[in-house]
């Protein structure tokens, strides 16, 4: 009888080992997956936006160029400083670092007026720019 219990329990044990591989694999596919949909959509959004920069530049449009260039570096700058917090020493230096650059040659070349986002309101327009420079402001003083 005990030999049937230890066989009994090796099946079971076996069959426990089974499942948990089956869910690991299961769960490591579906990431993979997840993130290798997610990487080429972002990648096909910078493709596009590249090939949409190049293309005003080669059509003479070079402040409309600018201005999607903006835009782009204003959603890149609200995003670094919403997850600044939770970053290292060495990250939260070099964003310091780069927000000092932008706010440097913001100021070098005049492109201290904001971007123009039609979609957006006014109101939210304004909010936007004012949080941006405040953290381009902000970088750009000296460290306490």
């Amino acid at each position: 009888m005990k030999k049937i219990f230890l066989i009994l329990g090796g099946i079971t044990v076996v069959a426990i080992l089974i499942g948990i591989g089956w869910i690991a694999g299961f769960q490591s596919k579906f990431f993979e997956q997840a993130y290798s949909i997610n990487l080429l959509d972002q990648r096909l959004t910078e493709l596009s936006i590249k090939e949409l920069l190049l293309h005003e530049i080669q059509s003479g449009k070079i402040d409309d160029a600018k201005d999607l260039i903006r835009t782009e570096q204003d959603g890149d700058i609200l995003l670094v400083d919403s997850l600044i917090d939770s970053a290292d020493e060495r990250s939260r230096d070099l964003a310091r670092k780069v927000f000092t650059r932008i706010a440097h040659d913001r100021v070098e070349f005049s492109q201290i007026q904001p971007t123009n986002n039609s979609m957006l309101n006014p109101k939210d327009e304004a909010e936007i720019n004012a949080k941006i420079d405040s953290i381009l402001k902000r970088a750009s003083e000296p460290a306490k």
